[in-house]
């Protein structure tokens, strides 16, 4: 053993730092969009609509794999996942890639069980997105 503390059973290692939790929210990527854009309202914008939209989500996913639909519920999952990445919800993305290698490999079980952690994850994520990032004036009023 390394001495190091292990993780909580939800919380995914981060690659860059072994032992240590993967950031909720990367600030980098909204940093990033915001740089390409001239109106930082564009960036506002966005994080609010996937905050508005991740509930919707994270319902039509579990009501795939509550009704056996595997490729309804793949479909799912993958939004969640391509939502999380452009928002930077690191946690949020990996906790569905664990879902969707579930959905993929036939255990919808598996799948129901892994999503109460993932909805978990998104309410942390949500926290953190309406809590003000990304780092902007009335951000967390926008995100609300």
């Amino acid at each position: 053993m390394d001495g190091a503390a292990p993780l909580p059973h939800d919380a995914a290692p981060s690659l860059d730092a072994p032992g240590k939790a993967a950031p909720l929210v990367d600030p980098s990527v909204l940093g990033d969009m915001a740089r390409d854009f001239s109106d930082p309202a564009v960036v506002l914008r966005f994080a609010r609509d996937f905050s508005a939209t991740l509930e919707g989500k994270l319902e039509r996913l579990e009501l795939r794999i509550g009704a056996g639909d595997a490729t309804g519920a793949e479909d799912a999952v993958l939004s969640v996942t391509t939502s999380a990445m452009m928002v930077g919800a690191v946690r949020l993305d990996q906790a569905a890639r664990v879902v969707h290698r579930m959905i993929v490999a036939h255990d919808l079980d598996g799948a129901r069980r892994a999503s109460a952690l993932l909805r978990a994850c998104a309410a942390d994520t949500l926290g953190v997105l309406r809590a003000g990032y990304p780092d902007h004036p009335g951000a967390a009023a926008a995100l609300s």
